[in-house]
């Protein structure tokens, strides 16, 4: 080659060049081996000189993406401060325009309220106020109509108590007794009341951890005494009951330990503190969602709650307490275990466990079965629909019973210690999902508008049956409930498939030969008939001529030999569907099956030619085959007589 690899090699860094134009041109003069591992080293330059630019890019368009986020978030909150200013704007033209409005609605809603009206009184007129009777000596102090700026402005009452707040909304019957309903109650240690300055007649009440309601007034004195009234409020709070207000806890001799009395006294006190502290706890708890904490907490002082002394302080911080109680609880039994963090494993059973340790029995025992309802139905949305019917419904059956069994020793694991009984609780589960599964069942085995195949259905229906047995294993036997709940769909699948085999019966009627059905020894045709009638105890022989070649001819027409067949299937179907239930559709069925073939063979053609056949084919069907039916029902389907189908024999209405 003329000239050297490193004059390529230093086009490579200052030229810009097509790579595979390049590497081309240079696999046109390779000569030797030397030739080969030049072109290798550049080839790897290339690579490591695009590698190196890729990265620069990355890094760039990385920085690019840094400077559009921090582009985006500014004009995020100059809109949100563009929004803000656009509501306060149309707040203060709606109030420019409705004080008169206001003002007559007001004295209208005054008419029952006074400023010194008592608790009682407010219970009275506030829906949903008899929470206010929990704390002893609480009074009101101060009460009014306010504008409630929101999303969608409402008027509101105010009422504010020595050591609460609470807001009513008016309803639409404002002229009973029941005025009002109850929206917020508020502890006046948890807040903070704020002056809002640039909006002119409102001021913000601000509840720990992040809750914040803004209240406009009708005048600009109004708002003044609000915000006084409850700063005024607080501070008398805070001196009547001090940063500790002392209580005691009631002291029996089991709680006396070794040790002076000095010693038992400062333990009393100690506990009597942490009391104190307790709801304050419980929130921050309760706010970072930290229930295990809150739980034990509130187990630790569960003695301690019950001791405490019905003087002093004792109620109003047991009502507290109560309070985070009650929250705690709604938290806990709100928490969904089919997804997010308490899916699976361990963590699905934590919010179970801590409702069970704080005694709610039944909220646990709801919270388990719906968390438990809610992975059942995923559960069974997971299967695919492949295959064959009976395929698919096994699947179906095997994941339903299994879980729900599953579900069944477990819940007797959990709920083992509770001193109520939870099983009846299960026992209602059961049921309830058992409807979903039978609905799903028949949408898929007995559809509407059309008629399943001989043999599935039933075939179906046993499965579910089989798989239902599980369940025995906690002491259920559902067999009953189930035969309830699929009854309509059998018994609408028995009628349908029974018209099937008439309208079959017809119709071969209408091309029958009325010959003698011909049959080959070979394909087993012959046997495969004979071992059908076995099961009635009928003999084919009898009707059998044989020839000297492989054929066989049997002297019953083509239109019995293939109703013996279909009816056959069918009622084979019926027995593994059959209930109590279905037991009047089922005979009329057959009844109505048998008098139709019977009646087609008396419109036989009186032909001397067919005489034996149609002869034959009668006393097969009249004397043979309908009593062995009738047998058979009796004594593997019913287990009872069927005199309905007996009259067959009895009558000639039908002939």
């Amino acid at each position: 080659m003329s000239e050297p690899w490193e004059h390529y090699e230093n086009k490579l860094k200052n030229e810009h060049f097509n790579p595979k134009e390049f590497v081309q041109q240079l696999c046109k003069n390779l000569d030797n081996a030397q030739d080969l591992y030049g072109v290798k080293k550049v080839v790897e330059g290339i690579k490591q000189t695009h590698a190196t630019e890729l990265k620069k890019n990355v890094y760039k368009n990385y920085g690019q993406f840094i400077q559009t986020s921090k582009e985006i978030t500014y004009l995020e909150a100059e809109m949100y401060k563009l929004g803000h200013l656009l509501t306060e704007q149309k707040a203060l033209i709606s109030s420019l325009t409705d004080d008169n409005i206001t003002s007559e609605k007001i004295e209208a809603l005054d008419i029952s309220i006074t400023e010194d009206m008592s608790i009682s009184k407010i219970v009275e007129l506030v829906q949903g106020a008899a929470v206010l009777h929990d704390i002893p000596g609480r009074k009101m102090i101060h009460n009014g109509n306010l504008i409630e700026v929101g999303e969608e402005e409402r008027q509101i009452r105010l009422f504010l108590m020595n050591d609460c707040i609470m807001s009513a909304a008016p309803t639409k019957s404002a002229w009973m007794s029941e005025a009002y309903k109850m929206v917020h109650l508020l502890e006046l240690k948890n807040i903070t009341i704020m002056d809002v300055q640039d909006q002119k007649l409102c001021f913000k009440i601000t509840q720990y951890p992040a809750n914040m309601f803004l209240y406009r007034a009708e005048t600009e004195q109004k708002k003044i005494e609000w915000v006084s009234h409850i700063k005024k409020a607080q501070q008398d709070l805070k001196e009547a009951v001090g940063d500790r207000p002392g209580i005691e806890l009631k002291q029996s001799r089991d709680d006396m330990i070794e040790g002076t009395w000095e010693e038992n006294q400062r333990r009393a006190k100690f506990r009597a503190d942490a009391l104190l502290e307790l709801p304050e706890q419980l929130d921050v708890c309760i706010a970072q969602r930290d229930f295990e904490n809150a739980v034990r907490k509130l187990r630790d002082a569960k003695q301690d709650i019950a001791k405490l002394d019905q003087s002093n302080h004792g109620p109003e911080i047991k009502a507290r307490i109560d309070s985070r109680l009650r929250q705690l609880t709604d938290m806990l039994t709100e928490v969904n275990m089919g997804s997010g963090m308490y899916a699976h494993g361990k963590a699905s059973k934590k919010p179970v466990k801590q409702l069970l340790l704080l005694e709610k029995v039944t909220q646990a025992t709801s919270l388990f079965l719906r968390n438990k309802s809610t992975n059942l139905k995923m559960s069974i949305r997971r299967i695919k629909m492949e295959g064959t019917m009976t395929l698919y419904i096994t699947k179906l059956s095997q994941t339903f019973f299994s879980t729900v069994a599953a579900v069944g020793t477990e819940f007797k694991a959990v709920f083992s210690n509770t001193e109520a009984g939870c099983m009846p609780s299960y026992v209602a589960w059961v049921e309830a999902e058992l409807e979903w599964f039978a609905d799903m069942f028949s949408r898929q085995v007995f559809p509407q508008g059309s008629v399943v195949g001989h043999g599935v259905a039933g075939e179906c229906v046993a499965i579910a049956l089989k798989h239902a047995n599980q369940l025995s294993v906690n002491g259920l036997d559902i067999s009953f409930l189930m035969h309830r709940l699929l009854q309509p769909g059998i018994a609408e699948t028995l009628k349908r498939n029974h018209i099937q085999i008439m309208e079959a019966s017809q119709l071969r009627a209408k091309e029958e030969h009325w010959k003698k059905c011909e049959f080959n020894r070979q394909t087993g045709d012959i046997k495969k008939l004979d071992d059908l009638l076995k099961i009635y105890n009928l003999d084919l022989s009898k009707y059998c001529v044989s020839t000297g070649d492989d054929k066989i001819y049997v002297t019953l027409c083509h239109s019995v030999i293939s109703f013996v067949r279909s009816f056959h299937s069918y009622l084979l179907d019926a027995k593994k569907m059959y209930n109590v239930r279905v037991k009047k559709q089922l005979i009329d069925s057959i009844t109505s099956c048998l008098q139709f073939q019977a009646f087609q063979l008396k419109l036989a053609p009186p032909d001397s030619d067919i005489r034996t056949v149609v002869s034959s084919s009668d006393m097969f069907m009249n004397k043979e085959f309908i009593p062995a039916v009738i047998s058979f029902l009796e004594t593997q389907v019913t287990q009872q007589p069927v005199p309905q189908i007996r009259n067959i024999l009895d009558t000639n209405d039908m002939l």
